[in-house]
């Protein structure tokens, strides 16, 4: 079961955590400091950003001596959009609260914007919407949600904010205890209580996590918890479990505790996988200490022994590669990450590019950018949020003034800090140069042409490529809805599949705690309904267990069916024996007498798969055609493209499935007696995979992952050879960035408007869990550049003079040669314009060739910002497409993805295809907002 949880941060409001505490100003407690004397004589008080009651919601206190009238003023999160504006005759009486909430599905509750992590709230005066200036506002750390609330407090007779120790809807805020000093500074030094922190985790090849005790006295862990990604992965320490004053306690695979009061080895519950993290809560369910996600074992040249993740001032700051040390002080490894490109006169704005050198990711979370003046600029520089990584072989660009206020001189020093203060990489220059400062081999040189977040241009070249993952917007609506407001399905879960029949489409759902599986009828509006009879799911049983009702079972987390219309089930481990690695396809009939089915037949694939984790294995299964896979897939022991025949006796497609631990995705032949042959493996990109869908419309396979990565997908298209052509997209801006383990794509029979509905499906949650929104209807026949070949078109790219040069094959159009291209349009229309930008080859003869069958579109000289405009043929066919631009002697200097709308489809400048009504009132907003709004500075002064 995945355990790439929903990432937060807690803190004490005066002593903890500080590294949290980004963007905004900070007190000597670690908080944000509220402006005392604010003018309206009400503050925020409150906020919860999620899993609150009813949900989102924002308090106000009137901390005045008289009445406050608030009508008219509005209310705003971080974005311009869906202002609040408070009624007339809202009044707050002094000492009284006024609460917000957020507004449901059945039109109950006040503002419509959803408050998420790293957000805001702002206040402004009656009729200033989207005003230069709030008159209040807070704003919470970035990559964590403002749980169990974010409230102020008042210190010393100054509000400071910071986590709340438990949310107080109308009532007075809590927070932890703020340590009183001494009263005389001649007594004698008061111990420092003991405390305990997470200082070191291990995931690879063991998993153990370290705790230390910074404080003078022993502290009683009896009762703590730890948890990983997962809410209902929980480990509690035995009773009798003490922390010695300055002394470090490792917890190992076989350390004993408890789960709900059962003596249970902590390999058990949790498994530390490759993109995860580690919480600490106490004996009340309060979070203590959290490592935040991590994305990928830590090694070191590609040792995983050789490797953890620790605290280099031990219990402070943030995690960092290290050497393993368990038991004893800290050792960290410092990052190979060098700065790479100063620009301190010639831009826009000032900025710092640094590079990682190495051959891992770095985790710069909290890390800064200083000048010669650390002391006068300080406050002027801003740590980088939470969940910030830099891959290996990436670029990053500290700018102005996002990253810092002040500006670099004509002779300046530049270094860059880790989140513990400690210089990483430092570069002194005597003055302006005439372009930029560029490293060019072990020297920095002035060069001409800057190539902010990109390769170097030197003389004669050099520099090394980069190798961020590159994530297209959300091909489809950003809008998402909830299916399941009431509970529908338990707690735990997983997949997700379609099934398409002569009665209509089908969505079949899985659980991991039960094996319990569902079936809904499914419409082409993405709404569900349950099929008569399965309101209570059917248990899917291993067949040992056919005798054995009170069998735990196994640990389902993918569904899937065949043409045959049986199902079949992916399970990592039996529930009986969570801390062993199992992985096995389970199939039934679901037309079996319920409420439980017994396998059929059940394939183990555990010797054949990477060796994982108890809890890391097999998180998702996907049944594919051959008609779709032949020619197509690549064949790895055959080294050739897949020919069913070689494999005789097997099912009429291949099961895919996804490994959590490395993120990997195999393809495998089954065959009735339970045999199973492993055919092709592909990687998708991704720190872990969650859900597999075959989308029978593109022609694709969807690999999903959840928060761990931020819900980014890949979009993967079979070519016949070893490297399929991969896409990736972030998630669709209205999904929660939550553990969504299931995915489903619609087919075409559920297709309206040139859309239809796609589904995710939620772990750990026993409401809200099912959520749909859309992808294009396309025209089939493959994903991105793989779509129908079309003509030369008769837009002004298919007017142009012929192509001169031959251009790559579709297959030959990968994430690794996208050249750093850009466009200023995700979605177009046939006939549109778009402006691709290859901002290091300025002044390039070059042409422009659209795939799927690469088509000539126009040949052109870059502009001196290295940009091209070039029009979309008329008869474009729907879908996804690459825009390639090449260089007059045939080389690839970039691409880009677009989606093509289908004609007439109306404005498409988002990736989704909006209604009409909707794009006449955002271009209403647009032109009103644009009298008001002048560039401001996101400086958080809450």
């Amino acid at each position: 079961m995945s355990r790439l949880r929903r990432g937060f941060a807690t803190t004490a409001v005066c002593a903890m955590s500080a590294t949290l505490l980004l963007a905004v100003p900070t007190t000597a407690f670690g908080a944000t400091a509220v402006d005392a004397a604010a003018p309206l004589g009400v503050r925020i008080n409150e906020v919860v950003s999620n899993g609150g009651s009813p949900d989102d919601w924002i308090e106000f206190y009137n901390e005045s001596d008289a009445d406050v009238d608030l009508s008219g003023y509005i209310v705003q999160d971080n974005s311009e959009k869906n202002p609040y504006e408070f009624p007339a005759g809202t009044i707050v009486t002094p000492g009284g609260y006024l609460v917000l909430d957020t507004l449901s599905d059945t039109g109950e509750g006040d503002f419509d914007f959803g408050l998420g992590k790293g957000d805001s709230v702002r206040v402004f005066a009656p009729g200033d919407a989207n005003g230069a200036e709030p008159l209040l506002q807070t704003a919470w750390p970035e990559g964590m949600h403002a749980v169990p609330s974010w409230g102020a407090q008042d210190v010393d007779g100054e509000p400071v904010w910071g986590l709340t120790t438990a949310s107080t809807k109308g009532a007075e805020n809590t927070f932890e205890a703020i340590p009183e000093e001494p009263e005389e500074p001649g007594e004698p030094e008061t111990p420092v209580a003991g405390s305990v922190r997470i200082n070191e985790v291990d995931s690879q090849p063991a998993d153990w996590v370290e705790f230390y005790n910074p404080g003078d006295v022993a502290f009683d862990l009896s009762g703590y918890e730890i948890r990983d990604n997962s809410e209902d992965h929980r480990w509690q320490f035995a009773p009798g479990t003490t922390l010695d004053a300055g002394g470090f306690l490792v917890v190992e695979e076989g350390t004993i505790g408890g789960v709900d009061g059962v003596e249970t080895a902590f390999r058990d519950p949790i498994g530390i996988g490759s993109a995860d993290r580690i919480r600490l809560f106490d004996t009340s369910g309060a979070l203590v200490d959290d490592t935040l996600t991590w994305e990928g074992h830590a090694a070191i040249d590609g040792d995983f022994a050789a490797a953890t993740l620790a605290r280099c001032i031990d219990g402070e700051g943030a995690f960092a590669l290290a050497m393993p040390t368990p038991g004893a002080s800290n050792v960290c490894v410092a990052p190979d990450v060098v700065i790479n490109e100063i620009e301190s006169n010639g831009d826009a704005t000032d900025w710092v590019e640094v590079f990682n050198a190495g051959a891992t990711a770095v985790d710069i979370s909290g890390w800064t950018v200083m000048d010669s003046d650390p002391i006068k600029h300080a406050a002027e520089t801003t740590p980088l949020p939470a969940g910030t990584v830099l891959a290996a072989g990436g670029y990053f660009v500290f700018d102005q003034p996002t990253n810092f206020d002040f500006g670099l001189g004509g002779g300046d020093t530049v270094t860059v800090r880790d989140a513990n203060g400690k210089p990483v990489a430092e570069h002194v220059y005597a003055d302006h140069a005439k372009g930029v400062w560029a490293r060019c081999g072990d020297e920095f040189i002035d060069v001409a042409l800057s190539t902010k977040g990109a390769v170097n241009v030197c003389e004669g070249g050099g520099g090394d490529d980069g190798g961020e993952l590159e994530l297209d917007t959300w091909p489809g609506s950003a809008d998402v809805r909830v299916l399941d407001s009431a509970p529908m399905f338990l707690e735990d879960s997983s997949g997700l599949d379609i099934q398409e029949t002569a009665d209509g489409a089908f969505l079949w759902a899985v659980d991991n705690g039960e094996g319990r599986i569902w079936k809904l009828k499914a419409s082409a509006d993405g709404s569900v309904s349950m099929v008569d009879g399965w309101a209570d799911g059917k248990r899917v049983r291993f067949q040992k267990d056919a005798d054995a009702p009170g069998a735990a079972g196994p640990d389902t987390e993918g569904i899937t069916t065949d043409a045959e219309g049986l199902v079949y089930v992916a399970s990592e481990r039996d529930n009986s024996a969570k801390g062993v690695n199992q992985n096995n396809i389970l199939q039934v009939d679901p037309n079996g007498a319920g409420p439980d089915l017994v396998a059929l037949t059940e394939w183990d694939l555990t010797a054949l798969l990477p060796a994982v984790g108890a809890n890391l294995g097999i998180e998702a299964v996907e049944w594919v055609p051959d008609a779709a896979l032949t020619g197509k897939l690549f064949d790895d022991a055959a080294q050739a493209a897949y020919d069913p025949a070689t494999y005789a006796g097997k099912n009429a497609g291949l099961f895919f499935v996804a490994v959590e631990d490395n993120g990997g995705v195999y393809a495998f032949a089954l065959t009735a007696d339970g045999s199973a042959q492993l055919v092709s493996s592909i990687d998708p990109g991704l720190a872990g995979v969650m859900a597999l869908d075959y989308d029978s419309v593109l022609g694709v396979l969807w690999a999903v992952c959840d928060d761990g990565c931020q819900g980014a997908s890949a979009q993967i298209t079979l070519n016949g050879t070893a490297q399929p052509a991969i896409a990736h997209f972030a998630r669709a801006a209205g999904l929660p960035d939550i553990n969504n383990e299931g995915f489903a794509t619609a087919p075409a029979s559920l297709a309206t408007d040139g859309q239809r509905p796609v589904w995710w499906f939620a772990d750990g949650f026993a409401s809200e869990a099912l959520r749909t929104g859309t992808l294009p209807a396309g025209s089939g026949g493959g994903g991105p550049g793989e779509g129908p070949g079309e003509g030369p078109g008769s837009g002004d790219g298919g007017s142009q003079p012929g192509p001169s040069i031959e251009p790559l094959p579709g297959d030959a159009i990968v994430d690794g040669n996208r050249g750093g291209a850009t466009v200023d349009k995700s979605s177009v229309a046939p006939g549109e314009k778009v402006t691709i930008t290859l901002a290091q080859n300025p002044g390039a003869d070059v042409e422009v060739w659209m795939y799927s069958d690469p088509t000539f579109l126009t040949d052109g000289t870059l502009s001196a910002a290295g940009a091209i405009t070039v029009t979309i043929p008329k008869d474009a066919a729907a879908g996804a497409h690459r825009l390639a631009v090449y260089s007059a002697d045939g080389e690839l200097l970039g691409w880009v993805n677009i989606q093509v709308t289908a004609a007439g489809g109306g404005l498409a400048t988002t990736g989704s295809e909006l209604p009409a009504a909707a794009l006449v009132l955002a271009l209403g907003l647009l032109f009103a907002g644009a009298i008001a709004v002048t560039l401001r500075r996101r400086r958080q002064t809450a």
